[in-house]
């Protein structure tokens, strides 16, 4: 069972990315509950399915805004976004292909990450969205 709740610290301030990055969070609580309870393989596959699906909708949709509105950080954040696709594809990989044990500490690894990428990253152009408003 996941311990993870949604924090309003965790929010950009940009309202369509927060409503992304808590639907993410939400896929990842579902697939660790499913890991660590006695769904069968194909649920799980699915859960994966819809989180790589999902976050690969969330960054193109994020690096859009990031274009249109010029946001310095664009190259980082896309860099950081392709390994993230990049460890959710070997995970759904490693899955799919026969490993059929799927860690809980593989699935709050991605939590982790991606919150860690929400408070140390998409902050940044939480804030800068924010002047270019001004």
């Amino acid at each position: 069972m996941s311990s993870f709740t949604w924090k309003d610290d965790f929010r950009t301030g940009i309202e369509e990315m927060d409503k992304h990055h808590k639907k993410f969070f939400d896929y990842l609580t579902q697939l660790e509950e499913a890991a660590g309870g006695s769904k069968g393989k194909e649920v799980i596959e699915r859960g994966l399915k819809l989180a790589d699906d999902y976050i690969k909708y969330h960054f193109t949709e994020e690096e859009k805004l990031l274009k249109i509105t010029g946001f310095p950080g664009l190259a980082h954040q896309t860099k950081e976004h392709k390994f993230f696709v990049s460890q959710i594809n070997d995970l759904r990989d490693k899955y799919t292909k026969g490993d059929a044990f799927l860690p809980i500490s593989t699935l709050a690894f991605l939590r982790d990450w991606f919150l860690h990428h929400i408070l140390e990253e998409d902050k940044k152009y939480g804030e800068y969205l924010s002047g270019v408003a001004e």
